[in-house]
């Protein structure tokens, strides 16, 4: 017989605890009494002794015996000859790293992990898995106690936000794939529904916390080489909070200021006139739990010209973008683009044409074929209306939408996630994606050829949207868990913030181990490049309100069941009618002697 809980039979120590009723000497009552000679062979007890003598009814075996039943099943036995096999699921995001007093959530986490394991079988089998940047198993699976106290040691969080998971489907189906006789999840979610073969062990409070929810570094226009910083800086607490807020360029300050912000509010914060420098950073100087989303870190765009590949059939339309100061535009037809080299330049941008599949750098989709990646077509409109349009949004800013006439134009249907920016009475008519750290932009009318002053409404959108492609430019949008487009001309070397190093090669184009926050750097001879990487994941930040992981209920028996578990209610509920019981059947002396106020002979 093993035992899933063994710290339950600790409990047996407080079993003589059972007798103190029992010694207990009932307080002298005054009872009227015809002769006192009844009472003289009594007399040599002594007045001030505390205690009486032992009587135990037959009901306090019974009572024990029950009692003694309830704290084994407690321990949850099991009886097999296969070994016990468990499963420990750490929560590793980047919420774990709050400080609960002294310690981080995901060190007690450990310390809860030690203890389940220090107190296990060594007939125990435990497979440990990790919750980011997926719920999958660490190490080899089936591993003895001894083993996985060894592994857990080298766990760390990551600076990743998790995935949209609903943890209880996704334990029950462990629970029914793997065979797991016990399943211990140890986060820091508040859980409901506790009980059964699948445990939840939640570390950690609510707490207050300010966090850097954004950071960019951006020129004023593709045509300036005056920088600007923005920073989004959110407070997550019902109270106000003042703080120091400072920018800085490769570790020297650049700027600083004190502000305070309204609780549960957001505030943008800007900075401009500062010098060039390879990275930036901006810190938020307040102590609260979570230290990781209190500093971010952007790499300025490029300070080369802002190039743009043009593919379209009709060649002069996208070639007026020359008119613009700053730009410089190639423009092949559909065909040649297969074996164009894009490397070079900044922007795509389709015109009545589309890529297989989408690019490695920003695009523009401008009334793209049916067979594209993005959306489906609509309802073509010709004259279109304007119904609406985001705003505040950097793509319709200071666009007069009464003015704003295509002469022609298709609602889209987006194929996957999108957001809408302009839409018509048939559907949207612009939508922008942002995915893997590029922006794609799908346009449903035709905003070329660019005419300047002759058409300002089309004009002033076209350098919206030529705006909005530049400030994406760089590292500043990277978020933690995206991968690196990392374009290398010839082998070289990854470093990541931690100081790890991997070899990169001529023909690598991705880079997904982006799970800490920091500068990644890629050195190619004397060549070197930055990347900067941020947590950008609001409900890591809000420490006040983590979202409660609902158990299911278990269906069926998979593994080797814990005997007798799913009776302890019913023994305790027995255990508390035998105490009625008792009192019925052997009342206190004050129930027995109420009934009369004479003496009894």
């Amino acid at each position: 017989m093993e035992f899933l809980n063994p710290a339950a039979l600790y409990a047996f120590f407080g079993l003589p605890l059972l007798l103190i009723p029992y010694l207990m000497r009932r307080t002298p009552r005054r009872v009227v009494f015809s002769s006192l000679l009844l009472l003289q062979e009594f007399s040599f007890r002594r007045e001030g002794r505390p205690w009486g003598r032992l009587r135990v009814p037959p009901i306090f075996f019974l009572q024990l015996l029950f009692l003694s039943l309830l704290i084994l099943v407690l321990g949850e036995p099991v009886l097999s000859v296969h070994p016990i096999k468990i499963a420990i699921i750490l929560d590793n995001s980047a919420s774990m790293q709050a400080l609960e007093g002294q310690r981080s959530r995901f060190a007690m986490a450990l310390d809860e992990a030690r203890d389940l394991l220090s107190s296990s079988s060594p007939r125990t089998r435990v497979d440990l898995f990790l919750t980011v940047p997926r719920l999958e198993r660490v190490g080899k699976d089936a591993l003895t106690p001894t083993e996985a106290l060894t592994l857990i040691s080298g766990l760390r969080p990551y600076d990743l936000g998790e995935a949209a998971v609903d943890y209880g489907e996704e334990l029950l189906r462990l629970k029914r794939e793997k065979g797991y006789e016990r399943i211990f999840f140890l986060t820091d979610h508040p859980v409901r529904g506790q009980g059964g073969a699948i445990k939840v062990v939640s570390v950690g409070r609510s707490k207050e916390n300010l966090a850097i929810t954004s950071f960019h570094v951006t020129k004023h226009s593709f045509g300036s080489s005056q920088l600007q910083a923005r920073v989004e800086i959110t407070n997550f607490s019902p109270r106000e909070g003042r703080f120091r807020l400072s920018l800085k360029g490769e570790g020297k300050v650049l700027s600083a200021g004190t502000h305070t912000l309204a609780p549960r509010n957001s505030m943008t914060a800007s900075f401009e006139g500062f010098p060039f420098h390879p990275y930036y950073e901006v810190e938020l100087e307040v102590s609260d739990a979570l230290a990781l989303d209190n500093r971010r870190l952007a790499v300025p765009p490029a300070s080369k010209e802002f190039k743009i590949l043009g593919i379209s059939p009709r060649p002069e339309a996208v070639h007026s973008l020359r008119l613009i100061p700053g730009l410089g535009v190639d423009v092949i037809s559909p065909g040649a683009y297969e074996k164009s080299k894009d490397e070079e330049h900044s922007l795509q941008i389709f015109h009545f044409s589309a890529p297989s599949q989408l690019p490695q750098s920003h695009a523009l989709l401008v009334l793209p074929p049916r067979e594209n990646p993005l959306v489906a077509q609509g309802r073509a409109v010709s004259p279109p209306v304007i119904s609406a349009w985001r705003e505040p949004h950097p793509l319709t800013r200071y666009v007069n939408f009464a003015l704003f006439r295509p002469v022609y134009a298709r609602s889209l249907k987006p194929l996957s996630f999108a957001d809408s920016i302009i839409e018509g009475p048939e559907g949207p008519l612009v939508i922008a994606v942002e995915h893997g750290g590029f922006r794609y932009l799908v346009l449903g009318f035709d905003p070329f050829p660019y005419l300047g002053r002759e058409n300002l409404p089309m004009s002033i959108f076209t350098m919206n949207f030529l705006e909005w492609f530049y400030q994406g430019l760089g590292g500043s949008v990277t978020a933690t868990g995206e991968p690196l487009q990392v374009r290398v001309q010839e082998d070289g070397v990854l470093a990541t913030p931690k100081g790890d190093k991997f070899p990169i090669r001529k023909d690598s184009s991705l880079f997904s181990q982006t799970f800490f926050q920091g500068l990644y750097q890629v050195v190619q001879g004397d060549r070197q490049a930055l990347f900067a990487v941020n947590l950008q994941n609001v409900k890591e930040s809000d420490l006040s309100n983590p979202v409660p992981i609902d158990l299911k209920e278990e269906t069926g028996n998979s593994g080797s069941p814990s005997l007798l578990f799913s009776l302890w209610p019913y023994l305790l509920l027995l255990s508390v009618l035998l105490l009625v019981l008792e009192w019925f059947v052997n009342p206190p002396a004050t129930e027995r002697s109420s009934g009369s106020s004479g003496a009894r002979l």
